[in-house]
């Protein structure tokens, strides 16, 4: 049967030529495949370190990067859903980065750095 595969060759179609097998990192329409350490870690410690660096912090306890996380998760959660209700309103999908620094504004956290 021309349809078996030997040791060392690709698949074969049924006139005996051969074909190339689809693998997932060269689907249609998308980029490569995900790495799932990198997707799920969220907020690093070493992330935490340098934020906190930029703080005037030194040393830092272990307890307080669960805590800061929780403290970071809760502020871009609060950001993300006052961006969420003004792009309901204007009726967009994709958030702009005037759209951030609205919901900013609006928290009374003004940021003027960003143009």
């Amino acid at each position: 049967n021309n349809n078996t595969q030997m040791a060392g060759q690709g698949k074969t179609s049924a006139k005996g030529k051969s074909v190339a097998s689809k693998s997932k990192t060269a689907t249609k329409g998308g980029g490569g495949k995900r790495n799932p350490k990198a997707s799920g870690r969220g907020i690093t410690k070493g992330s935490i370190r340098r934020i906190a660096r930029r703080g005037g912090c030194k040393r830092i306890a272990a307890s307080a990067y669960d805590e800061a996380r929780t403290i970071l998760r809760s502020f871009v959660d609060k950001v993300m859903a006052d961006t969420a209700t003004l792009l309901e309103l204007t009726g967009r999908k994709t958030v702009r980065a005037a759209d951030i620094l609205f919901a900013l504004k609006k928290q009374g956290r003004t940021l003027y750095a960003v143009a």
